[in-house]
């Protein structure tokens, strides 16, 4: 890499992101609390330079970054998830580097304000109610209406999210709660949930695929899976564009990535909310898999006026299956060769060690995520894919012994 190349400086990156970043011709400096967290110690590795530096502290990370403001050579600072992507835009106002607007990423991580001017705008309104106080929840739940979500206004990736499905639920949940939690309650949305990805160039936004997410039917709706691209008609699909952009348009984001969460209902799509950065792990990598297009390598050149790289692939269909692994000792699971080895399937991961135990699920929380591992595949079509993610999940073979009475008293 020349000296004189662009600067792309990091906040705790993937290891796939300083890749990105190199492919399009951009040095990287990696700023990170910690550069020996696995992950992070990776991508410092392959980064041109790395500091140790709490980048949530604005005053610590203007300290560190600050004399980049006096290079010949264009930078930036790049944070691809809620909290780095929020540092990385007032860090970029600071210094006068090309980037989103502070104000933009604050709004859509408000997500009542965001709410409230959506409502007013697009003419599909969701009922919701602020909650201050957690001695109020009972009666704003009864107000909005049960079902209910419970959710922290400026939360990220789908932490402390609660579905309420009667008084008893929310007057639990209250308890739990501290004085003065700050919650947005809102009205559940039936129907299926999606994805959309988007990146945006001097106020224009361009959808780059509408993913499938999908979610268990019991108590703590867990995630289960994505699809990508989402097997949607061309007339439901254009309703979802017309929401994101008028949602991006909202907030005022003017540049780089987004994911903005919406549920197809009855009525037609409604918002859930929307984030100034990439979907989740997983969605990136389906969007490179399907489509070809490194939403990373995208958000970079295009701020630092480098050549955007082409599309590598396209036209397929990309899925994600997480793995659910029964509640006891974990003493195996066995069949992991030969479900890597299922023609079609990219990637085969079990998070869970020999020897650990799994407990069982009693969660109210809607979460989101792959604590037990994953199944990621490619194909043709969307019958095709989903027949490929099964073969590869049956192959995989749990060896599991019950729990002790005494763990299943304490899980409880």
């Amino acid at each position: 890499m020349t000296p004189g190349a662009p600067l792309a400086v990091l906040l705790s990156p993937r290891p796939t992101v300083v890749e990105a970043a190199r492919r399009v011709g951009a040095r990287s400096l990696v700023l990170a609390p910690d550069l020996s967290a696995p992950v992070i110690r990776e991508a410092a590795a392959a980064a041109d330079d790395a500091m140790t530096v709490d980048w949530s502290d604005h005053p610590r990370l203007m300290m560190a970054i600050g004399h980049l403001a006096h290079l010949p050579a264009r930078a930036a600072v790049f944070g691809f998830a809620e909290p780095s992507a929020l540092s990385a835009a007032r860090a970029n106002e600071a210094l006068r580097f090309p980037g989103n607007p502070h104000a933009a990423v604050a709004y859509l991580t408000d997500k009542a304000t965001l709410r409230g001017k959506v409502n007013q705008l697009t003419g599909a309104p969701v009922r919701f109610e602020h909650c201050d106080r957690a001695a109020h929840l009972v009666a704003v739940a009864e107000r909005v209406g049960f079902p209910c979500v419970a959710k922290p206004r400026t939360g990220s990736g789908g932490q402390d999210v609660h579905l309420l499905r009667t008084a008893a639920d929310a007057m639990l949940l209250a308890a739990e709660l501290p004085y003065e939690p700050a919650l947005i309650v809102e009205e559940f949305l039936e129907g299926p949930e999606y994805s959309v990805e988007a990146h945006s160039c001097a106020g224009t936004h361009t959808v780059l695929a509408v993913t499938r997410k999908y979610h268990s039917c019991d108590a703590d709706c867990a995630g289960t899976g994505y699809d990508l691209p989402a097997d949607l008609d061309p007339g439901t699909v254009r309703e979802i564009h017309d929401l994101v952009i008028a949602t991006l348009n909202t907030a005022g984001q003017r540049s780089g990535p987004s994911q903005t969460e919406v549920i197809v209902t009855a009525a037609g799509p409604r918002l859930i909310e929307s984030h100034a950065h990439p979907g989740a792990d997983h969605i990136s990598d389906l969007l490179l898999l399907a489509t070809g297009t490194d939403i990373a390598a995208l958000a970079i050149a295009t701020a630092l006026h480098l050549p955007v790289p082409p599309p590598q692939q396209g036209g397929r269909y990309a899925g994600t299956r997480f793995l659910t692994l029964p509640p006891g000792h974990i003493e195996a699971v066995e069949g992991v060769p030969e479900a890597r080895a299922v023609a079609g399937v990219t990637s085969v991961e079990v998070h869970v060690p020999a020897g650990s135990h799994v407990p069982e699920a009693t969660s109210r929380v809607a979460g989101h995520g792959s604590l037990h591992g994953f199944v990621t595949a490619v194909a043709d079509g969307p019958q095709e894919l989903e027949a490929v993610l099964r073969k590869a999940q049956d192959t995989l073979r749990p060896v599991v012994s019950a729990p002790a009475k005494e763990e299943e008293h304490s899980a409880a």
